[in-house]
């Protein structure tokens, strides 16, 4: 699992583990690491990186995306979004770069203009 890196240091980042459950939106300004579950929208002022076995259910909006796992809703950044092997993004994407690895998977439309209005 890649993390992309920005200004944001990982003295801001917060972490959602693989026994972890969360109902409801969830936000930071930092950036965030999710191994768990969140059912509720995702607002992250850095970057987020889901790993294999996570899941949101929602809308997610952050800097950057590193998805390992999988969303069910729609994604809107102003930077990169990088689908890794065996990840399912079912939903809109909004982003300025996107990354498609083999094995990815990705059911929705998607958009590369300049993203930052949307975030």
């Amino acid at each position: 699992m890649k993390f992309v890196s920005s200004d944001t240091g990982l003295e801001n980042l917060s972490i959602i583990n693989k026994s972890a459950v969360v109902n409801g939106n969830f936000s930071t300004e930092g950036s965030l690491r999710v191994d768990g579950i969140i059912k509720g929208n995702v607002t992250i002022g850095g970057n987020i990186v889901l790993g294999n076995n996570a899941e949101i259910h929602g809308e997610v909006k952050a800097t950057n995306l590193t998805l390992g796992g999988k969303i069910f809703g729609s994604v809107h950044t102003s930077g990169k979004v990088i689908l890794e092997k065996n990840s399912l993004l079912q939903g809109d994407l909004f982003a300025n770069i996107l990354v498609v690895e083999e094995g990815a998977r990705f059911e929705g439309k998607s958009s590369m203009e300049n993203n930052e209005k949307n975030i």
